[in-house]
């Protein structure tokens, strides 16, 4: 029998969602208009945060990400300093959050980042243990677990500090059923069990982690064959999330319910329990968990000996791991098919899947990585009391140092006060300037840390898959091709016709994957330039409209810095995205001039001007995000032809 995967994983990661908590969308909406009629500023953040985990709780990630960084906007203009940092923590805390529900994992951690940078200057040691606690969530699922134990540790070091009991015993519930839950990853049960165990014995106030932790220990018990513990915990769990209107994890406890009485041998009382875990997934567009009910029912259809549906049903759930990219439901799928096929006698597929199953249960999962999570849990347990004892020197050479300190300054204050005074006061105010100064530098250059992670993570993805396609399967493709026009000249007369249609489909089939190749990453842009990926890019954009174009360029001889290129070609593809779409322009002008220190690229069209709803939406968003991140602009005005001027300009050497 294959082990599932841990489902609470997924569920940790959209920790405290609770659908029922938040009101219809019309009435949120009415509470933020209303309390930015009232001037209410902190009303007015808490309701951007309400509709951004309301569209976040029904996945519409792209609504939620909008509504946070308007919070965030809001954040800036309105508040000072302390306070100001304190509420954009929480941002980019709910930032990683749409990261992690989009599975987008290199994205949310640079959020994470950002928000560590926050709560390290605020000394707020319970958000750095939610910090610490979210990021070994994301290198869990990306199963690093070993580095995902470090950050746990240190979010129980943090949590350790948190004066409100309730507010830490919250924190170390979560803590330890991440544990936990990285043991499930690991199939370590035991150690699975005893963490978990931890967990449940710091009883949180949230009851949805108090679901989590019965759903993790529900999981680990599933491991170690204790059906009867396994189904009682996962009943308790599904208690818990209707209650608290959580359907997701609804979902995953009648999939632990189903799974432990299939195990006890009552196939149909588990293939109802995994039908309804489908129809409710269905149902709230879930495809983890449609996945998940299909690959458990497909085993209840292999122990009844059908096979032929059992393998379909396999196959639909291999081809949602492929599409979602999760590999330990993967390693299940591959593991199943092996048997099923093996039980059919086809013995290649059979041998063919057993060797891609080990292959990926290998990269997952060695003793080599038990033993490195072991090793730090065992030096984190025994080194505590010396701990606390290298604290107590600390405290007391802390406090000697104090004392020195204050009898040096009672010797300056008795032999020249009113000096000193005027210094103390100089000095005082130099470095609050200085401090804040700092302070401001430093959030600028973590926001731009973060978005240069992210960015550059992306194109360089890009750069990978764009190579893959056209070195690889366009290669392919080509020679594929030539074997087809061969053939088609040897083939007797009455099938050549046929050989002529399926060589010109698959010519069209090539030159899609050439475009998508140079979609992803121009192959003009990084070996010859911005003026030649320009004149590729217009001529694709606009090949199959009636938008006629024009391009100038001056002073663009050399090479730019790469990240100036990358983001000046995206720029110029965002905004002709734009024009195409909304501007029913019928003609575009593009010039790209580079004089002396200064790179400027202007776009004309002579459309219907930029609205205001689109000068704020997503690809303007984009654009300025990237623009930001080369210290460059972009300024909007009116065209003499009444459409659109869009000018950017970007310091360069």
């Amino acid at each position: 029998m294959s082990q599932k995967k841990n489902v609470s994983a997924f569920l940790g990661l959209i920790l405290g969602m609770s659908i029922s908590s938040f009101a219809q969308t019309d009435s949120l909406f009415k509470a933020l208009e209303e309390f930015q009629q009232k001037g209410e500023s902190f009303q007015v953040v808490d309701s951007y945060k309400n509709i951004g985990r309301y569209y976040e709780s029904i996945q519409a990630y792209d609504s939620a990400f909008y509504f946070y960084r308007e919070e965030g906007a809001y954040i800036k203009a309105h508040f000072q300093e302390q306070v100001q940092d304190s509420l954009l923590g929480k941002v980019y805390m709910d930032f990683s959050f749409v990261a992690l529900g989009l599975r987008d994992l290199n994205m949310a951690l640079p959020y994470l980042d950002s928000a560590e940078v926050v709560y390290e200057r605020l000394g707020s040691n319970g958000d750095l243990a939610r910090v610490m606690n979210n990021r070994a969530n994301a290198l869990n699922e990306m199963n690093r677990y070993e580095e995902a134990i470090g950050y746990l540790l240190k979010a129980i070091e943090y949590g350790e500090l948190v004066e409100n009991q309730e507010s830490k015993d919250a924190l170390l519930n979560s803590v330890y059923n991440n544990i936990g839950k990285n043991y499930l990853s690991l199939e370590d049960w035991l150690n699975a069990v005893k963490y978990t165990k931890m967990a449940i014995a710091i009883s949180s106030s949230y009851e949805i982690n108090n679901a989590h932790a019965r759903l993790n220990l529900s999981n680990a018990y599933i491991g170690m064959d204790s059906t009867e513990s396994a189904f009682n915990l996962a009943k308790e769990a599904e208690g818990i999330y209707v209650k608290v209107g959580f359907p997701y994890g609804v979902i995953a406890a009648k999939n632990n319910q189903g799974l432990a009485l299939k195990m006890k041998g009552e196939m149909d009382e588990a293939a109802s329990l995994f039908q309804e875990s489908i129809d409710m997934s269905e149902e709230i567009d879930y495809p983890l968990g449609v996945l998940e009910g299909l690959i458990n029912r497909s085993e209840i259809l292999a122990a009844k000996k059908q096979y032929s549906q059992a393998i379909s049903e396999m196959k639909e759930a291999e081809r949602l791991c492929n599409l979602y990219d999760d590999r330990q439901y993967l390693k299940s799928v591959r593991e199943n098919l092996a048997k099923l096929y093996e039980e059919t006698g086809n013995t290649t597929n059979a041998l063919t899947y057993f060797k891609a199953y080990k292959q990926l249960e290998d990269s997952l999962k060695s003793t080599e990585n038990i033993k490195n999570v072991n090793d730090l849990l065992l030096k984190y347990e025994t080194s505590e009391k010396e701990k606390q004892l290298a604290e107590q020197e600390l405290e007391i050479q802390t406090q000697k140092a104090i004392l020195a300190v204050r009898n040096s300054q009672l010797t300056y204050l008795l032999s020249g006060l009113g000096v000193l005074l005027l210094g103390v006061t100089f000095i005082y105010q130099r470095n609050r300037s200085r401090q804040k100064a700092a302070l401001q530098q430093a959030i600028i250059e973590e926001k731009e840390r973060g978005f240069d992670s992210v960015i550059q993570a992306t194109e360089e993805e890009r750069k990978r898959i764009s190579k893959d396609l056209h070195d690889g399967i366009g290669q392919q493709l080509s020679v594929l091709k030539l074997g087809l026009i061969r053939l088609q000249k040897q083939a007797d007369p009455e099938i050549q016709s046929e050989l002529v249609d399926i060589t010109e489909k698959f010519s069209k089939s090539a030159d899609e994957i050439r475009q998508i190749s140079h979609q992803m990453m121009p192959r003009a842009l990084m070996e010859e330039g911005l003026v030649r990926a320009f004149e590729d890019l217009l001529r694709n954009t606009f090949q199959y409209s009636e938008i006629q174009y024009e391009f100038e360029h001056h002073g663009m001889e050399g090479r730019l810095d790469e990240r100036i290129e990358i983001s000046i070609y995206r720029v110029l593809q965002e905004l002709l995205n734009n024009i195409l779409k909304h501007s029913e322009a019928n003609f575009v002008n593009v010039q790209l001039l580079k004089m002396k220190d200064k790179l400027t690229l202007l776009v004309e069209d002579n459309g219907k001007g930029l609205s205001d709803e689109k000068s704020n939406g997503h690809g303007q968003m984009n654009i300025r995000n990237r623009l930001d991140l080369i210290k460059g602009t972009v300024n909007y005005e009116s065209s003499p032809e009444s459409g659109l001027v869009a000018v950017i300009t970007v310091p360069v050497k």
